[in-house]
C-alpha cells in the first residue's frame, strides 16, 4: 500500500468520524428542539411544590420568564398535604400534577406505588450518586442539612458542641432549643448510632429537657433573640438566611457526619403535560436552575454549582428515603420523648 493511499484512508476515516459526530450533535439538537416545541404546544403544566410559598413562586416565575409560552399552575402545600392530595386524586382516577417537588418521602411513596414516570434527564450527569435514584424516577434538587446552631453572643467557639454526644453535657441541660417540626433528627441519630444505641442517646437527650418550639423559623428567631444559647434539629438554611440579615447566629461544623434530607423533583406517571414537565425538570436540574436555588439560600445538589457556604456535599450523609417515609413512627417517638413528658 502506497503512502498516498494510506493518507487518503486516514483522511477519509477522520472525515467519517467528524461526520458521525456532526450527525450526532444535529440529532441531539433536533431532539431538544422537538421536545421544546412539544412543550410549547402543551402550553402549560401543573407544579405541586412542598416548599415555602416565596421560594415556590420564584421557581415558577423564573421558569415562565425563560419559557414564556408555558404557563405554570402552582399548587403549594406542606409535604404531608401534598402527598395526601396526590394519592386522593389518584384513587379518584385523576392525575392533575405534572411535576412534584418536595421532601424525599413523597417520591419514595409515589415510586413505591408506581405513580412516578422515569425521566433520565441529561442534566442528571452533573449529580452525585447520593443525589439521585438509579432508575431515573427522581433527582435531588437541594439537600436540607440538619445541624446544631448557636447564638454568637452567648456561646464562645471553644464551648461549641463537636459531636452529638456533647449535647448531653450538663451545661446544656434546660438551655437548648429543639425544632418541634424536625422529627427526622431522630432518624439521623438512629442511622448514625444504630437502633439500640440511638434510642439510648435519645432518652438521655430527652432528660436534658430541651425547649421544643414549633418550627425552624420560629426556633431561629428565638435563638437570635437569646431565649436559649444553642439549638439543635435545625436546618442550616434557616440559620444562613437569618445570619445573612445580620442575626447573631451561626451553625456548627460537627466532627460527626452531617446529615441531610432529600428534596427531589419528579414527573407524575400519566402527567397531562409530559413534555412541559420534562422541560421543567431539566430547568430545575440545570446549572441555571441550581444557581436560582443557591440564590434562594439553598445548597445546590448539582456538582458544578458551588454553594455559598463552606460545605463538602460529598460528605453529607443523606437520610435514606425509606427512613424519611416513616413519619408516623418518628412522629410518635418524638412526642413520647420530647413533648408528652410528665
Amino acid at each position: 500500500m502506497t503512502d498516498d493511499v494510506r493518507t487518503t484512508i486516514k483522511v477519509s476515516a477522520r472525515s467519517a468520524v467528524l461526520l458521525l459526530i456532526a450527525l450526532g450533535l444535529c440529532s441531539s439538537l433536533f431532539a431538544e428542539t422537538a421536545s421544546l416545541e412539544k412543550a410549547k404546544e402543551e402550553a402549560k403544566l401543573t407544579f405541586y411544590a412542598a416548599m415555602n410559598a416565596a421560594d415556590a413562586v420564584r421557581v415558577q416565575t423564573s421558569f415562565e420568564k425563560k419559557f414564556p409560552q408555558i404557563k405554570v399552575d402552582l399548587v403549594r402545600a406542606g409535604a404531608p398535604a401534598t402527598l395526601q392530595r396526590i394519592l386522593t386524586e389518584y384513587r379518584g382516577g385523576k392525575v392533575f400534577a405534572d411535576v412534584v417537588l418536595g421532601f424525599g418521602y413523597i417520591h419514595y411513596e409515589l415510586t413505591r406505588q408506581k405513580l412516578l414516570a422515569k425521566f433520565d434527564s441529561s442534566e442528571r450527569k452533573a449529580y452525585g450518586p447520593q443525589f439521585k435514584d438509579n432508575e431515573g424516577y427522581w433527582t435531588n434538587v437541594i439537600p436540607i442539612v440538619h445541624t446544631i446552631a448557636y447564638n454568637t453572643r452567648l456561646v464562645a467557639v471553644a464551648e461549641l458542641p463537636v459531636r452529638y454526644t456533647d449535647l448531653l453535657l450538663p451545661k446544656w441541660k434546660d438551655k437548648a432549643g429543639m425544632n418541634g417540626n424536625n422529627i427526622m433528627f431522630l432518624a439521623v441519630i438512629m442511622n448514625f448510632y444504630g437502633k439500640e444505641k440511638g434510642m439510648d442517646f435519645l432518652q438521655k437527650l430527652a432528660a436534658q429537657n430541651p425547649q421544643v418550639r414549633g418550627g425552624g423559623t420560629q426556633l431561629t428567631m428565638l435563638l437570635a433573640a437569646g431565649e436559649f444559647p444553642m439549638a439543635f434539629s435545625i436546618n442550616e438554611n434557616n440559620i444562613e438566611n437569618f445570619k445573612q440579615r445580620g442575626g447573631p447566629i451561626d451553625w456548627v461544623r460537627l466532627a460527626d457526619p452531617l446529615y441531610g434530607e432529600t428534596v427531589p423533583v419528579g414527573i407524575m406517571a400519566g402527567a397531562p403535560h409530559p413534555n412541559a414537565a420534562r422541560l421543567f425538570v431539566d430547568y430545575a436540574l440545570s446549572k441555571e436552575g441550581q444557581e436560582l436555588f443557591r440564590d434562594l439560600g439553598k445548597i445546590p445538589a448539582r456538582g458544578d454549582v458551588i454553594p455559598r457556604i463552606n460545605i463538602d456535599r460529598d460528605k453529607i450523609r443523606m437520610i435514606p428515603p425509606e427512613e424519611e417515609a416513616k413519619t408516623v413512627y418518628y412522629g410518635k417517638l418524638f412526642d413520647e420523648l420530647f413533648v408528652n413528658v410528665k
